[in-house]
């Protein structure tokens, strides 16, 4: 009864597929499921054309395996290639002035960095006083890496600070 069901509204079966998949697709935004619910919809589109379940079935199987193989490397390129190369997280954190709270040493202290305070290691393992402006060499884990800004050259000019 529920086969009987199927084969006379596969056409429905495959508009919910598309649907779920589509669904799915937004909220992981990887194509996978993108070329599955475009596969989805070949199958719906030859439910009007035939009433063969197992075909529908079989085309969809046969679709999604070359839109995911041939289709879907093609598309994560295109957009990986368009997307501008964005730091964010802990590495948009490299570079930024941060103070010393507490002295900073090779195995501890305290900084302030963008108004929250972080535990810091000194990069050069020399001991940086409380009120030493300093910047972020790295990140390690839940510790901001710093070192101190470069001496002042002969003409009495700093070097080149980090980009910030």
């Amino acid at each position: 009864m529920v086969w009987e069901w199927l084969v006379d509204n596969a056409w429905l079966f495959w508009l919910l597929a598309v649907i779920v998949l589509a669904a799915v697709e937004m909220l992981t935004l990887d194509f996978l499921f993108l070329m599955m619910s475009a596969a989805a919809l070949l199958a719906f589109g030859l439910s009007w054309i035939t009433d063969n379940f197992v075909l529908q079935v079989v085309t969809f199987a046969i679709a999604s395996v070359l839109l995911i193989f041939l289709v879907r490397p093609v598309a994560l390129r295109r957009v990986n290639r368009s997307t501008p190369e964005t730091v964010s997280n802990a590495a948009r954190l490299i570079g930024l002035p941060c103070q010393v709270l507490d002295p900073v040493t090779a195995r501890s202290g305290l900084v302030r960095l963008e108004g929250d305070t972080w535990s810091a290691r000194s990069a050069t393992g020399e001991q940086l006083p409380a009120g030493t402006d300093v910047f972020v060499h790295r990140i390690e884990g839940a510790t901001v890496v710093v070192a101190p800004y470069p001496a002042p050259t002969a003409e009495g000019r700093s070097a080149p600070s980090p980009s910030f």
